[in-house]
């Protein structure tokens, strides 16, 4: 099991410039992978014999939340940005959170609500996991949008997690789960990727362009960054 790479790059950029401004990247992972939580354990939380059978890589990010899986047909939302409010990780989540629900609205995507800490629900059924990250000032947030991934990967690499929010009552991942094209959304990843982009630029006030994301990365994406500016 390695660190988690994801977006890694944009954390330490940031914070190496005092003056840096919100830094957002929105793309598509070119494989698909399995990310830990910072605080799971990797035999409590998955099918490790079908990881290794597969080769399929286990990597670990910063935040918390709990594990999940990555792969085509999903969309990563990274953002870090400064605050003035660094301990209210919540609120800041919320903002995060309520602007990507903004996003697949403005897109034609379904209506989603916020449930349990940092996830997007077409009803009960849930969309988008987040996970949080911060040192000092700094807030990390990472979120991983369901457009059009295939559910049995979840199925298969991901036991029953140790603890659930409330609202999943019990429900196996197959019903608990679902995907914005699943829901009627008629843009797959590509399409929600730069669309995100752009909204979430708009609604964040980064003043960046969009561009291309990182060689390391898919096509597809963007990557934003914006003159200095700190959150309340």
């Amino acid at each position: 099991m390695t660190s988690f790479p994801l977006d890694e790059d944009l954390l330490e950029a940031f914070c190496a410039d005092p003056a840096a401004g919100p830094r957002l990247r929105v793309w598509q992972p070119p494989g698909v992978a399995v990310v830990l939580g910072r605080g799971n354990r990797p035999e409590r939380e998955l099918h490790l014999d079908a990881c290794r059978a597969d080769g399929v890589p286990v990597l670990r990010r910063r935040g918390g939340g709990g594990a999940v899986v990555l792969g085509p047909g999903c969309v990563v939302v990274s953002l870090v940005r400064r605050v003035d409010r660094p301990t209210a990780l919540g609120a800041h989540m919320g903002f995060a959170v309520g602007a990507i629900a903004d996003g697949v609205a403005r897109l034609g995507g379904p209506r989603l609500l916020p449930r349990g800490h940092g996830d997007l629900c077409v009803g009960e059924r849930k969309v988008l996991g987040s996970s949080a990250f911060r040192r000092r000032d700094v807030f990390f947030y990472q979120g991983s949008l369901l457009v059009a991934f295939d559910l049995g990967l979840v199925e298969r690499y991901l036991r029953h997690p140790s603890r659930e929010p409330v609202y999943r009552q019990g429900r196996p991942h197959r019903a608990f789960l679902t995907t914005l094209v699943g829901e009627g959304s008629t843009r797959g990843a590509e399409a929600m990727a730069r669309g995100l982009c752009v909204s979430l630029r708009e609604r964040l006030g980064l003043d960046g362009v969009a561009g291309p994301a990182p060689p390391s990365r898919p096509t597809g994406g963007c990557w934003i960054g914006s003159p200095a500016h700190r959150a309340r």
